[in-house]
């Protein structure tokens, strides 16, 4: 069982991306790291990077072997253009854990979503977290000039500026 989580904001330095430099320099990301969960399956910390341009939350479908997910009883699938390619993702619904900056695996913050898997995803260690299923459950701050993003409750957006959308 897991711990009780901090509370909410949490705060992440953003990190060098080691595949990628730009004119030779290094390239630092928005990383935090998550882990998926499905039934008593679930895999070890991963790096989710925070993508405010992806629809969806999608990783290699090599996760799904760890998680004893078949994907032939998938939810739907879809094409997504993911790093200069158009991909296919077939989708199911799986817990996704959010653990602080210090990776403790034993606290974390769990909510349920669908999860786009790709064949011959490039990284079994990435998972892309986009507005449907993480952007639309947090508040989340990034800042390329502090190098850093917060994650906070999702009312929290609301509660500092107002209500944007009426319903």
């Amino acid at each position: 069982m897991a711990e009780a989580p901090p509370q909410l904001p949490w705060l992440y330095p953003y990190r060098e991306d080691a595949q990628s430099t730009r004119l030779g320099d290094p390239v630092f990301r928005p990383f935090v790291p998550v882990s998926l969960v499905y039934g008593e399956q679930r895999t070890w910390s991963l790096t989710g990077l925070i993508d405010s341009g992806a629809d969806a939350i999608l990783a290699s479908d090599l996760l799904t072997e760890q998680l004893g997910i078949d994907l032939s009883d998938h939810e739907g699938q879809t094409t997504h253009a993911v790093g200069g390619r158009v991909a296919v993702a077939r989708y199911k619904t799986v817990g996704l854990r959010l653990h602080p900056r210090d990776a403790d695996e034993q606290r974390y913050v769990e909510w349920q979503a669908q999860v786009g898997f790709i064949e011959g995803w490039h990284s079994d260690g990435l998972v892309l977290l986009g507005n449907v299923g993480f952007l639309d459950r947090f508040t989340v701050t990034m800042s390329r000039f502090a190098q850093a993003v917060a994650v906070k409750d999702r009312d929290a957006f609301d509660e500092r500026y107002g209500t944007v959308l009426s319903d």
